[in-house]
């Protein structure tokens, strides 16, 4: 039975039993009585107190034994030994997951963690509902492991309220057939030359700064710097830009408007190769018409 299924039945007893105490009080109310009566009355009560407490006892016990043995957590501090692992590290306001795609029939170790503050991963399956969650935690790894049954696109969500953007914190993870091979989309797009690089700068764009900077290239206003027009990611010199998306920046005026929230270094979660097709993606987008980088040219800034 699906477990969301299981807690709604709960509920729906618990209520009941609750609302059948009610309905009993309401009944016997207001009835005269004599003194014999009220004990009789008083000692049925006690009694169905009692019975009533029971039986809540016993939903408490069975719906948490239900609900939760579908979400084992495994030893924490020593290897699980799964045949596939899958580290994710959240931070305002995505998630990086490598690998990005999974098989089916083997069991899956997620390594997660945080770089900023706590996030809730939950993994969606493709009608919606949790399969496995965990806390991201900056500074700790949380482990969680779970067997895949069915092939799909799974979405992660965080749970945790963790800032402006935290509704749009979201990343996918393909899963496919047992025997199927797997080849993850992180890294390559497919195709050759320009225009895999292409993909590939829009893809990391996407999965990573579109939650801020918006897939217009907009921006927020006030809250998050537009990067059309942008004159960082226009000028012909793209030694700042390669900066910025390396190591982060905060409170830097653009056009005169001065934008308080905190970008994040994608230096440590990017390679030198997404970081260039990403920049490249932002310096030839939306209007913008700006001289492109190189993987060679990100790896020289990043030695600065």
């Amino acid at each position: 039975m699906i477990v969301q299924n299981v807690v709604w039945i709960i509920v729906l007893c618990g209520i009941g039993l609750v609302a059948l105490g009610f309905i009993l009080v309401i009944s016997q109310s207001g009835k005269p009585a004599d003194d014999d009566a009220t004990r009789k009355t008083l000692h049925r009560a006690h009694r169905l107190q009692g019975w009533l407490f029971a039986v809540l006892l016993v939903i408490f016990f069975v719906g948490s034994y239900a609900t939760l043995h579908h979400f084992p957590i495994p030893p924490q501090h020593s290897p699980l030994g799964a045949h596939q692992v899958v580290d994710v590290v959240g931070q305002q306001w995505s998630w990086q997951i490598k690998p990005d795609t999974v098989r089916t029939g083997s069991v899956v170790e997620f390594r997660v963690t945080s770089k900023d503050v706590n996030h809730g991963f939950a993994l969606y399956a493709p009608d919606d509902r949790i399969v496995t969650q965990t806390q991201a935690m900056p500074g700790y790894t949380n482990k969680v492991l779970y067997t895949f049954t069915h092939p799909g696109v799974y979405k992660v969500q965080c749970l945790e309220y963790c800032g402006l953007m935290h509704a749009e914190m979201t990343k996918t993870l393909q899963v496919v057939a047992a025997g199927q091979t797997v080849a993850s989309t992180q890294g390559a797009a497919g195709g050759n030359g320009e225009a895999s690089t292409a993909a590939l700068g829009a893809k990391v764009f996407n999965d990573n700064c579109a939650v801020c900077h918006q897939a217009s290239g907009k921006g927020v206003p006030n809250v998050f710097p537009p990067l059309a027009g942008n004159p960082v990611v226009t000028a012909k010199d793209p030694t700042e830009h390669i900066e910025i998306v390396l190591n982060g920046t905060q409170g830097k005026p653009i056009n005169g408007v001065t934008y308080a929230a905190q970008m994040p270094g994608w230096g440590s979660q990017l390679t030198d190769e997404e970081i260039a097709a990403a920049i490249n993606h932002e310096r030839t987008s939306w209007g913008n018409h700006a001289p492109t980088v190189t993987a060679k040219d990100v790896a020289a800034q990043r030695k600065q």
